[in-house]
């Protein structure tokens, strides 16, 4: 197991020392952010004291080049409640990104889909971590954003997905070296609204091209995840790394001018990540953490009508524990 975490890290290495530092992953649906599919969803703080079991309040921003070169800037706030009783050990995690977009159709920006999760531990098994996470992505909007012209924009633009998702995710951590982790992510209520076409009734040359993938009304289907990742470090700091994949079940569908739905093939496939994280903690007690996440894509699938495709991505993030044990820790 050692051996595959020095793999792991070694590619993670390989990337923060290239120019194009990244983080979570292309045609990521949301589901890797959430829960035990998150990277490194075991670490400890103290000898006894799961990263889990600590309240916390996050502050991130995600930086991204999205479909042709659109620069893409997401804060978010996350916050952390655990819960544990006598026969109950887990947390709950919620999430809520600012979308920003910035292309050669429009600047546009919105409150990005609301994540809302729990996560069930299961301590006790000798050497393992295994967790358990139930979960939803709630679109806050009907994704049909427009340029201010009427005229609609594709989905790379969109703040929202359009749709209620549930998720559903395993992972195991072994020893604090490795972890495997597998996730599903289905739509279960869809409301997108986008009219993008592809083009423009009145013959805008901006419009009236393929350079964007057609997602009028589009049908999103679900996706497999999967993560392996290696760990290495202490309480103070360490760093991970490994590949991060998807699969998108089914080509995803969308409604042409006709009112008829029809199929964009190419739209389902694989997608593989290459991802990494930094982190170091501070404070006595390990109250506070600064932590830095990276991926590249390596294997992509044909098409992403969802807006979903990241060139790269990197996200700095601000950690504030405020359930702590005041069990001071050492380097």
């Amino acid at each position: 197991m050692r051996y595959i975490s020095a793999i792991c890290l070694s590619l993670a290495m390989t990337m923060a020392g290239s120019v194009n530092v990244m983080a979570q992953g292309d045609s990521d649906p949301g589901m890797s952010t959430l829960g035990a599919l998150r990277n490194s969803p075991a670490l400890m703080i103290g000898d006894e004291d799961n990263e889990n079991m600590r309240g916390h309040f996050s502050l991130g921003h995600t930086f991204a080049k999205g479909e042709r070169d659109i620069v893409l800037n997401i804060p978010q706030v996350e916050v952390r409640i655990p819960l544990k009783g006598w026969t109950t050990e887990g947390y709950f995690d919620v999430k809520l990104p600012i979308y920003s977009a910035k292309g050669e159709l429009w600047d546009a920006w919105g409150v990005g889909d609301l994540s809302i999760s729990y996560t069930h531990m299961f301590p006790g098994i000798q050497d393992w971590l295994i967790q358990t996470t139930l979960g939803t992505k709630i679109g806050l909007t009907t994704a049909d954003l427009n340029d201010g012209q009427t005229r609609s924009l594709p989905m790379s633009y969109q703040n929202s997905l359009g749709s209620t998702d549930a998720i559903l995710g395993v992972s195991a951590t072994w020893k604090q070296y490795f972890t495997a982790a597998v996730g599903y992510q289905q739509p279960v209520y869809r409301y997108n609204e986008n009219g993008y076409q592809a083009s423009d009734p009145i013959n805008d040359l901006s419009y009236s091209r393929n350079d964007y993938t057609v997602s009028s009304k589009l049908h999103r289907q679900g996706d497999l995840m999967a993560r392996l990742e290696g760990h290495y470090g202490g309480k103070r700091a360490g760093i991970s790394g490994g590949g991060l994949a998807f699969y998108h079940l089914a080509n995803d569908l969308y409604t042409d001018r006709a009112g008829y739905v029809r199929e964009i093939n190419g739209s389902s496939g694989l997608t593989v990540n290459l991802q990494t994280n930094i982190y170091i903690r501070l404070g006595r007690y390990g109250s506070y953490k600064f932590d830095l996440s990276g991926s590249v894509p390596v294997v992509e699938r044909d098409v992403k009508p969802d807006g979903l495709g990241r060139s790269w991505m990197l996200m700095p993030r601000f950690t504030y524990f405020f359930a702590n044990n005041n069990t001071a820790i050492l380097f």
